[in-house]
């Protein structure tokens, strides 16, 4: 006898859709008062989250999310269903908690010691050290956490699915930075991916963590693009430089310079030679925070453009070309 066809085989077998489980759940509880026996308890669903909105302290000891049963640690004291994390790993996180593996080592997640108390109807947070400043985060929570019978834990919306619960930290206690770009060379000697650069000074009391950060240029056209300056944490009175992908170790930095990427190759894409320079900093929120060129205010230079006046404001009577390397300050 002929071996059977795909077609002529059963379909897999899938697991029951969210709809036929709660219709099951809702006979349950219909059989269980006709039959005048204890009704379950109902599921666990997510009451909240601590901390919320905007403006909370960097130095922030804790983060919480609150349920309205008790919840199995399973999967949660290991890190494995529930992180803290910048917003700006979101997605990467929410697959992470969703994996069969979880989220334990996602090498982003805030280093926290998680542990459930108000009878495991509170999973608390304590992290290790304070978070960045004016960053936002987000609390991830997978949608197969378990409560303590071992059914799904819902969401605030009694829904089968991940919860997202984010909150952004304000500025950090102490002494502020205040960041100030100083320097942009548009026209570096060949290959001038290499060499072209902008020059983040730190002119406040604080340091500046330039985390989260984006540099962005506004081309002929008035149009604006971006991109994210990798990690770096500029000491006051301190200078970072940033430079693209492609940079090729060619100024002699001064000790201390900070060195930080922006674009995978040239400096934002490349800055144009035929106009001078207009680069914005902003910080973690999007907030533009510095500015080099505004309105066309920086000259066409050989080699860089300059601040005269560090402090001083951005404008054409503060900003001429200069011959040298980076780092003057």
């Amino acid at each position: 006898m002929p071996a059977p066809s795909a077609n002529d085989r059963p379909p897999a077998r899938r697991g029951p859709s969210p709809w036929v489980r709660g219709l099951r759940s809702a006979v349950v509880l219909g059989l269980a008062a006709a039959c005048g026996l204890p009704e379950p308890a109902p599921l666990a669903r997510v009451a909240g989250a601590a901390p919320v909105g905007p403006g909370v302290p960097p130095e922030v000891e804790a983060a919480s999310v609150a349920f309205t049963g008790p919840v199995s640690p399973d999967g949660l004291v290991d890190g494995r269903r529930l992180v803290l994390v910048p917003s700006a790993i979101l997605h990467e996180a929410l697959a992470a908690v969703e994996s069969e593996a979880g989220a334990a080592g996602l090498a982003e997640a805030v280093p926290a010691k998680l542990t459930l108390e108000d009878g495991r109807r509170r999973a608390v947070l304590r992290l290790a050290a304070p978070l960045r400043a004016r960053t936002g985060y987000a609390l991830v929570l997978s949608s197969r956490a378990r409560d303590e019978e071992g059914r799904p834990v819902l969401d605030a919306e009694g829904r089968i699915r991940p919860s997202v619960l984010e909150f952004e930290t304000g500025v950090a206690a102490g002494p502020p930075p205040r960041a100030v770009l100083t320097e942009a060379r548009a026209d570096a000697a060949t290959p001038e991916a290499g060499g072209e650069y902008v020059e983040i000074a730190n002119r406040g009391e604080g340091p500046l963590d330039l985390y989260g950060h984006r540099l962005a240029k506004r081309t002929a056209s008035g149009a604006v693009s971006s991109c994210v300056l990798s990690e770096g944490v500029v000491a006051p009175g301190g200078v970072a430089l940033a430079v693209g992908g492609a940079y090729d170790q060619r100024y002699a930095l001064p000790a201390g310079t900070v060195l930080v990427s922006c674009g995978a190759t040239a400096l934002l894409g490349g800055l144009a030679n035929d106009r001078g320079p207009e680069v914005l900093l902003l910080d973690a929120t999007g907030e533009p925070i510095a500015t080099f060129g505004a309105g066309g205010s920086a000259p066409v230079c050989a080699e860089a453009a300059v601040r005269i006046d560090v402090d001083g404001e951005d404008t054409a009577g503060n900003l001429v070309c200069a011959e040298g390397s980076p780092g003057r300050l």
